[in-house]
């Protein structure tokens, strides 16, 4: 839901009251029911903050963060990325020059999730950006990867170097980014390697060889001719005995210096080539990298606390038009119209989390045709509920002092 919950709230508001109501009243509502959830976050976010410090060295508590992180992306509005998705991503061409390649057994927990699905049509460039075409893909809003990398043991059965891929054994990670394309989605992996592309080796290959071609015609003839007449004689396959003099050292190491000189410029030029694609993944995803850590959860849970509020709002919203109760399916249906007309854009909303929210909150009442509680009466009752979140008045010392004011 594309709006802040200040903004959604001044809309229902102000929308034509049909049954009794009152716009300020329903602003207090508003308050009332946000700061109730606010605190159940509050203790919901100190819970997962205490795992998540114990996370890297206790596996039972990354379990723990996989399972409470789960459920706070469902309430966030998050849909889970299969692996039989990502592996899809992993063959799919990508829309940025580069081949990616990633081994997902390199993990032992990895929970992939993204939401807000969009098409976008940009531009490719092709042969060397003479070249263009229009391409339609997939884009995600956000996307939040969480994993725990293998333990040494893995690794060393494999014979291989954890740190060669980028990676600590047992490390928990965290992270989240925006505006993905579904068919980079591997690239957000930590241990994606960047691997040389057929046009890559096309690139480099083809002037290497023709500048190869060069270097022997002008430069290693007289030298191979050299060092044939020295193996012929060694081998005993010519008794002519070569005349080593200072001409001919020049000429010997001449082309071996030739020789070493060429390797080592292709072999700079495929360095080069490889930095440059390092680079180019390193600004991407500095760009689409939103937080890591314990910035993510924060995050998810001021979106999942933000969304229970929107939801809760609709539901009760609408349920207050209608006296006389509403069906969960024609609520569903009424509250997605106004959706579509007041946010320009399809939502699909889930009518039966509302409703198990504001039941939980207790502003209905009925069960195959729902209706709203007066809202007068439904203030005083969430009123009592803060109330009683904070009353220690049983607890008062027989002898103490009264606060003025208070």
């Amino acid at each position: 839901m594309p709006r802040r919950v200040s903004e959604l709230t001044d809309e229902l508001a102000e929308m034509p009251w049909t049954a009794d109501g009152d716009p300020e009243d329903f602003r207090a509502f508003s308050r009332l029911m946000a700061a109730l959830f606010h605190f159940e976050f509050y203790d919901r976010e100190q819970r997962l903050l205490d795992v998540w410090e114990e996370a890297s060295e206790d596996a039972n508590a990354a379990s723990l963060v996989a399972e409470e992180l789960d459920g706070l992306l469902t309430d966030s509005n998050y849909t889970p990325v299969a692996h039989d998705d990502l592996h899809e991503a992993i063959a799919r061409e990508t829309t940025i020059p580069l081949r990616l390649e990633v081994d997902l057994d390199d993990y032992e927990v990895l929970l992939i999730e993204r939401r807000g699905s969009r098409q976008q049509t940009i531009d490719t460039s092709r042969f060397r950006g003479l070249m263009k075409r229009e391409r339609t893909i997939t884009v995600e809003d956000r996307v939040v990867v969480f994993s725990k990398v293998q333990s040494a043991d893995h690794f060393e059965s494999r014979g291989i170097d954890p740190a060669s891929l980028n990676l600590v054994p047992g490390q928990v990670m965290l992270k989240q980014f925006q505006h993905v394309p579904r068919a980079d989605i591997e690239m957000l992996l930590p241990s994606t390697k960047v691997r040389y592309r057929r046009i890559d080796t096309i690139m480099v290959g083809l002037p290497a060889i023709a500048s190869g071609l060069v270097v022997l015609a002008t430069k290693l003839l007289p030298t191979i001719g050299l060092m044939a007449l020295l193996a012929g004689t060694w081998l005993g396959l010519s008794s002519e005995q070569p005349k080593i003099d200072q001409a001919a050292l020049v000429v010997l190491f001449g082309g071996l210096a030739a020789i070493g000189g060429f390797f080592v410029r292709q072999w700079t030029k495929l360095k080069n080539r490889r930095v440059a694609y390092l680079k180019m993944l390193s600004e991407v995803l500095y760009f689409r990298t939103l937080s890591t850590g314990p910035g993510v959860l924060h995050t998810l849970l001021v979106t999942a606390e933000r969304q229970e509020v929107i939801e809760t709002l609709l539901a009760y919203r609408f349920l207050l038009e209608h006296p006389d109760g509403i069906s969960a399916s024609d609520l569903d249906e009424e509250i997605e119209v106004w959706l579509r007309g007041s946010c320009q854009r399809e939502i699909d909303f889930d009518v039966d989390d509302a409703l198990d929210k504001v039941r939980r909150l207790g502003l209905v009442h009925g069960d195959a045709r729902v209706s709203a509680r007066p809202l007068s009466e439904v203030l005083y009752q969430l009123d009592q509920r803060w109330n009683a979140l904070f009353d220690h008045r049983s607890r008062r010392p027989e002898h103490s002092t009264v606060i003025a004011g208070r």
